[in-house]
């Protein structure tokens, strides 16, 4: 029980803030994420000017995005000891936002590049701006952010459900776990409203932000309970 809480904590709290690397670096240089929406045009063209250390940083945010797996695995640890009875089904959900967020970010490194490049052409300019139209819908606002993002909700909601059930972690933690997932469904209108009328409420950006703060507390919470109860008293 106690080494289960080590490992999750320190898988959590090393996920918040290698997660947050690339992250910062994307904001800083590429004005991520407010670039994604504007027009294709500007966009390949700031992703151009970004250079190979912008291809680099966005692999290093899709690898982190995978890395979730092992997070969701961990977790499921602590959950499972705790009486967690949908600690399987929350698992599966974490893991597959992982896996879906990660092909989404993967654009970035293998298509986003050569479709640049193609921007950069007079003669192939049109058939560029198409591409990255249609594979930042597909890939972009499709799998990764709504299909990843709604799963990713599914697991913050499940391992809030199970804190609140079980005390594996501080109620409050559970409270506002549920209120970060529903921020996040709320934010998918940003996402319909590039397909339909849908009125926008910009609360993602927000959410994910205090969803990574959630994330490392509880990972600490977890990480100091395992370490006191390996102290001899």
């Amino acid at each position: 029980m106690k080494s289960s809480y080590i490992r999750a904590g320190l898988a959590m709290v090393a996920f918040a803030l290698a997660a947050n690397v690339p992250y910062f670096y994307l904001i800083e240089n590429f004005g991520y994420d407010d670039v994604l929406r504007e027009p294709a045009r500007d966009v390949l063209f700031a992703f151009a000017a970004g250079g190979d250390a912008l291809v680099y940083a966005w692999a290093a945010f899709a690898l982190c995005a995978l890395s979730f797996v092992v997070v969701a695995s961990l977790v499921e640890e602590v959950l499972r000891a705790g009486g967690g009875k949908v600690a399987g089904f929350v698992s599966k959900a974490g893991a597959a936002s992982a896996l879906a967020q990660a092909i989404g970010l993967a654009r970035w490194v293998f298509v986003a590049p050569i479709l640049a490049d193609l921007a950069a052409e007079t003669s192939t300019r049109d058939g560029a701006l198409i591409g990255y139209q249609v594979l930042h819908q597909f890939a972009g606002v499709a799998i990764g952010e709504h299909i990843g993002q709604t799963l990713l909700a599914l697991w913050t909601a499940g391992v809030s459900w199970t804190i609140l059930r079980s005390g594996a972690a501080p109620r409050v933690f559970g409270v506002l776990g549920f209120a970060i997932a529903a921020a996040w469904m709320v934010g998918q209108t940003e996402l319909f409203a590039t397909v339909t009328q849908t009125p926008v409420i910009e609360i993602t950006p927000y959410a994910f932000v205090a969803w990574q703060v959630w994330l490392l507390l509880i990972g600490l919470v977890w990480l100091v309970a395992g370490l006191r109860k390996q102290t001899p008293a």
